[in-house]
């Protein structure tokens, strides 16, 4: 459970899912997929007639779409008394501010442990997948029922339950989701190549030690890109030159760490 957590933390490095509150808040994809997720989750499920009214046509599940809306730190229980240094729980509510962060984005990064992005707040799941995600989706509602507890020991309102719903596509759908969550990888990984090459500039610089450490988050960030090419291969997508581009230069990034570790 360590080392999923660390590749689910890699993921999210990968993937800016630390963000801004933007980039965690639910979109317009986002919100359609709650609109209909019940609905969505019948038709999926249910086998459906042929136009002849005879025989019944299954649907198969080809992948699931897992939409989710986590409560955020800027809720003005918390917002207004941090920002006002007049207020007498100021220090608590900076303090509430920063643990509802924690958990905001240590959830975001064990939902993103189970699929690809297709945007904000939209993550697609190949089939293989699905019971995991069951799982994480209990483990983050676990997460923010434990951080309620603790915002009501310091004096705060609890949280809401964070919103979280998976839904079955069949293969029309999935072709959709697909296309969005090429166009989310292609960017992030474009994103991550500009970043690690900026990093590459500096690697011979550092102290052995955080040489080191670094060494160690680079090869989580290089197998959990792997796992990212299997999933996007299940989806039909090909990411294989951006992967291959940036899974080479973390490789000469560890190569140059470890030189300047036996330096």
């Amino acid at each position: 459970m360590e080392m999923e957590a660390m590749m689910a933390e890699s993921l999210a490095r990968i993937f800016r899912a630390d963000g801004p509150l933007a980039e965690a808040q639910p979109d317009s994809v986002a919100q359609g997929a709650f609109d209909i997720g019940a609905r969505k989750t019948e038709e999926a499920e249910a086998p459906e007639k042929a136009p002849g009214g005879g025989r019944e046509i299954e649907m198969e599940t080809k992948a699931y779409v897992l939409a989710y809306d986590l409560p955020s730190e800027y809720r003005s229980d918390y917002y207004k008394p941090a920002q006002d240094r007049e207020a007498e729980n100021h220090i608590k509510a900076k303090e509430a501010m920063r643990l509802i962060r924690a958990v905001r984005i240590k959830a975001t990064a064990r939902l993103y442990s189970v699929g690809l992005p297709a945007s904000n707040s939209v993550i697609v799941v190949p089939t293989r997948h699905v019971e995991r995600a069951r799982k994480v989706m209990e483990e983050v509602k676990a997460l923010y029922a434990e951080l309620s507890t603790k915002l009501k020991e310091m004096g705060f309102p609890g949280l809401p339950e964070p919103l979280i719903v998976l839904i079955p596509q069949v293969q029309v759908q999935v072709v959709s989701w697909a296309s969005l969550v090429e166009r989310e990888l292609a960017r992030k990984l474009d994103k991550a190549i500009e970043e690690l090459a900026k990093k590459m500039e500096e690697l011979g610089e550092l102290e052995a030690k955080k040489a080191k450490s670094m060494k160690y988050r680079l090869k989580a960030q290089l197998k959990e890109l792997k796992a990212v090419e299997e999933m996007a291969k299940e989806l039909g997508i090909d990411i294989a030159g951006k992967a291959e581009l940036l899974s080479s230069m973390l490789l000469e990034a560890i190569e140059t760490l470890e030189e300047v570790e036996e330096s």
